[in-house]
């Protein structure tokens, strides 16, 4: 990461919550922590507590910022709003691709939430890590009965989706999560979680909502495409497809028997077509993982 980023907005959001983490320790033990959170040590005699905490993180460089914003999400202990405000901040550097709110509609439109949600635990554990599910309750919801409080978006998602299947549609869903207002990152990395191993247990049905999901999301110049393997499972990106670095190989010839005749349909994008007999011809055209191509693979 750049120096030459204005990490303004993320500087003025970790500063409470550095505070607030590091409140809670001893002139004897604030050093450590400092450490565990990559900031520069400040001796007892340069001031109070809070002086020390304030001085340690005017010592963190711009450049350093986004270390101490791992290692604090790393540790777990923030709401899930704070927490999603730091990785939207972190995230939106890698410049994510595009994914219009049109876009996100129709996916929403054309997905049979069935196929997400097949396993509720698994489900929700999904939704935890993106999405902010509990609401903060005030003083005047504590000081109601537990059985009087609003219920906040896990309990309607546990009523609407899995007690009553066939009250909310994937849309619905979507709407509720804040799916379609959210950065494109979380957005993204929502789609690649959602047709992992971690949540669906079933390699057939992982493909089957990849292609469904692909279908929809082409026309933003991106695709979910098999990057690897994760416990024999296949693992899932979201990539751009106009970056030249990004293009899938269309057409792998690895054996002739004769000179072949090839005619170019597009030299942009690797398109071409054979023209004779394409029996003398061997080409590769299965999919390309981020494991490349093996002979073995080429031997099958």
């Amino acid at each position: 990461m750049a120096n030459s980023r204005d990490r303004s907005a993320l500087r003025q959001l970790l500063d409470v919550v550095v505070s607030r983490h590091l409140s809670g320790n001893t002139h004897a033990t604030i050093n450590a922590a400092f450490a565990e959170l990559a900031m520069p040590e400040i001796p007892k005699e340069e001031g109070s507590l809070r002086e020390r905490i304030e001085r340690s993180y005017a010592q963190v460089s711009d450049n350093d910022l986004p270390h101490v914003a791992q290692r604090i999400l790393a540790r777990g202990s923030l709401t899930a709003a704070t927490r999603n405000g730091i990785q939207d901040l972190l995230w939106a550097e890698s410049s994510p691709p595009a994914i219009p709110k049109r876009v996100r509609r129709e996916l929403a439109r054309a997905l049979d939430l069935a196929d997400m949600a097949r396993h509720e635990a698994r489900f929700m554990k999904l939704l935890e890590r993106f999405w902010v599910l509990d609401r903060e309750e005030s003083l005047a919801d504590l000081l109601l009965p537990s059985n009087n409080r609003p219920p906040g978006l896990r309990q309607h998602i546990q009523q609407h989706v899995f007690r009553n299947p066939e009250d909310w549609s994937t849309e619905d869903l979507f709407e509720r999560l804040g799916a379609f207002e959210a950065g494109d990152a979380r957005f993204a990395r929502f789609l690649a979680s959602a047709v992992s191993a971690d949540v669906l247990l079933d390699e057939p049905a992982q493909r089957h909502l990849v292609a469904q999901i692909n279908e929809q999301i082409r026309s933003a110049g991106v695709e979910l495409r098999e990057t690897g393997a994760d416990g024999g499972y296949p693992r899932f990106t979201l990539v751009s497809t106009r970056l030249a670095d990004n293009r899938r190989p269309k057409n792998v010839i690895f054996a002739s028997l004769t000179k072949p005749d090839i005619r170019f349909l597009s030299a942009v994008d690797n398109d071409i077509e054979i023209v004779g007999d394409p029996g003398n011809v061997l080409v590769y055209d299965r999919e390309i993982t981020g494991d490349g191509i093996r002979w073995r693979d080429l031997q099958t």
